[in-house]
């Protein structure tokens, strides 16, 4: 197999690898983050919050995919019959529930007093959460969200079961699926894209996170 054209054919699917993991990834902080205060702060419906986490943790992604995109999909083909819409759904769905427990962890490291003294000087509870928890919040989490950006570049792989969708793995395996029938090296070189789409991102932001830690003193 000619390595040069397998890695440049390859590498022909990082945008779209890329697109996927990136729209889950946000759909991910905006569904984690008003979840994790929730459970935070409001007693009264935090069960529901669970009940989410426990349901899109505890699914495979793999079945949730082909949930939405073949069955969901037959009954409302606009958006789930879209493999891009529905993989992209599916990983922020996923997202969601890992990144409301990173939230969670994150919320706790602040602590209660910066709510406190917050609403000490006027704020309402939400403007306190908003204006003072928030970026603090946010500070501390990006060691997880780097951890959880790495991961959804890792299961956007998934997306190969739908079909549809020219990212990676789905290259990968139409390139051993063609003379010389090389079941290996596709894949190897798959595994390091992978690498080096993962690794920097992690590292930024773990490093970013560590530097505006300092920098407002936490």
């Amino acid at each position: 197999m000619d390595f040069t054209h397998t890695i440049i054919f390859l590498s022909e699917g990082v945008p779209l690898t890329l697109s996927i993991s990136i729209i889950s990834f946000l759909a991910g902080i905006a569904i984690g983050l008003p979840l994790a205060f929730i459970r935070a702060y409001e007693n009264e419906v935090s069960f529901v919050v669970d009940a989410y986490e426990k349901i899109f943790r505890g699914i495979p992604e793999i079945v949730l995919m082909l949930l939405f995109f073949f069955g969901l999909g037959l009954y409302f083909p606009f958006p789930f019959g879209n493999a891009f819409f529905t993989a992209a759904f599916v990983l922020g769905l996923r997202s969601g529930a890992n990144q409301s427990q990173i939230f969670r962890g994150a919320i706790r490291g602040v602590g209660d007093e910066q709510m406190i003294a917050a609403q000490s000087i006027g704020c309402s509870k939400w403007q306190a959460i908003w204006h003072v928890m928030v970026p603090q919040v946010l500070t501390f989490s990006t060691p997880g969200l780097g951890s959880e950006y790495a991961l959804l570049i890792k299961d956007s792989s998934y997306v190969w079961v739908i079909g549809g969708l020219a990212e990676i793995m789905t290259r990968s395996i139409w390139l051993k699926n063609v003379p010389p029938y090389d079941v290996v090296t596709p894949f190897v070189f798959a595994a390091l894209l992978y690498i080096v789409l993962t690794f920097p991102i992690a590292l930024w932001l773990d490093r970013w996170g560590n530097k505006r830690k300092k920098k407002i003193g936490l």
